[in-house]
């Protein structure tokens, strides 16, 4: 059984939260927002039916499932306290199990029962894959039993996990662009807001791969068939390669923010010392307007007929030599000793 409702994440990521009891039956739900609906799928090798109910009455009126086909109940809803409640009655759910299926904030979590499997996990968005393969009898999910409907919906769940791995992938190449081209505050935005997305997916997917190992022990056999085990190990190949991504993002947004910091820091270098040149050519300038704007009688220069213009042909070469020394940057150091070593 399937249990699963829909959210938004800061209004950019919509989520689904699922909590999976798998038996010899699945039930999801969805959007507690939307009236409740349920729609049950059953399957073998040779035929799919497919029923759609509107009332959760209506549902525990028709007769129980067939031992040789699969069932699929799919249930859009958990805001209605009776579908929960009559859903467990039929199939023997506990009502721990049922508390924990109606509460929606939980994380990733697999618990073991004595017949069943009960899982949460969380979905990025809605995917039909796996109803459209058994409607279709597309691979090999009608041949297989109930363990394999649930891999291929962790299989599904996983391929959601890359995808916004890949979409991120190419956030941070964006975000790398943009620090080599311009300096800008929203860049370090996007990196922090990038950076909350990433921890905030690791948080999903680290516990899903140990759920995935947790399925593959001996004790969970009962009900995960050795053949369905293999497909558990690629699927965990992948989950690994997932964190394996996301520990890689991690690190390179955080040298990103120390590169922006650097970066800032080193514009910050520029304008104090363009400030300083300014400053130290203006000085000298300062001292010989103040030199001559002293009220003294005895100031024989005062008295020069060119003598405004030599002051202002002085202050002329004195800025002339500085901003040369400024942007050749003379090291007075180097020629004293390039002068000591001539002699």
């Amino acid at each position: 059984m399937l249990i699963g409702r829909r959210t938004t994440i800061r209004g950019r990521v919509t989520q689904f939260g699922f909590g999976a009891f798998l038996s010899q039956k699945f039930l999801h739900l969805s959007d507690p927002t939307e009236p409740v609906h349920l729609n049950v799928i059953k399957y073998d090798e040779n035929l799919c039916t497919e029923i759609k109910y509107k009332t959760i009455e209506e549902f525990l009126q028709t007769p129980s499932e067939t031992v040789n086909s699969m069932t699929w109940i799919d249930i859009d809803g958990i805001h209605d306290p009776d579908v929960i409640s009559g859903i467990g009655e039929r199939y023997d759910i506990h009502s721990l199990v049922q508390t924990d299926i109606t509460t929606t904030e939980q994380r990733t979590k697999l618990d073991v029962l004595d017949d069943a499997l009960f899982l949460v996990c969380k979905l990025i968005y809605h995917d039909m894959d796996c109803t459209d393969r058994i409607r279709q009898g597309k691979g090999r999910i009608r041949k297989s039993k109930i363990d394999y409907l649930f891999y291929s919906l962790l299989d599904v769940i996983g391929d959601h996990y890359m995808d916004v791995l890949h979409m991120m992938d190419t956030s941070v190449a964006s975000i790398d662009n943009q620090l080599m081209k311009t300096l800008k505050r929203d860049t370090l935005e996007s990196i922090y807001d990038l950076k909350r997305d990433i921890l905030s997916l690791r948080s999903i997917i680290s516990p899903f791969k140990e759920i995935i190992i947790k399925l593959q022990k001996e004790e969970e056999t009962q009900i995960m068939q050795e053949s369905t085990n293999i497909y558990l190990k690629d699927l965990f190949d992948h989950i690994v390669q997932a964190n394996d991504s996301i520990d890689t993002y991690r690190e390179m947004l955080s040298s990103f923010i120390d590169f922006y910091m650097i970066l800032n820091s080193n514009h910050m270098n520029e304008i104090v010392k363009t400030l300083t040149i300014v400053t130290s050519i203006f000085i000298p300038l300062t001292f010989i307007v103040g030199v001559y704007g002293m009220n003294f009688e005895n100031m024989p220069e005062l008295r020069y007929k060119n003598g405004y213009f030599i002051v202002l042909g002085c202050m002329g070469m004195l800025v002339i030599l500085m901003l040369s020394f400024f942007n050749y940057g003379i090291d007075f150091n180097e020629v004293f000793i390039c002068n000591n070593a001539r002699r």
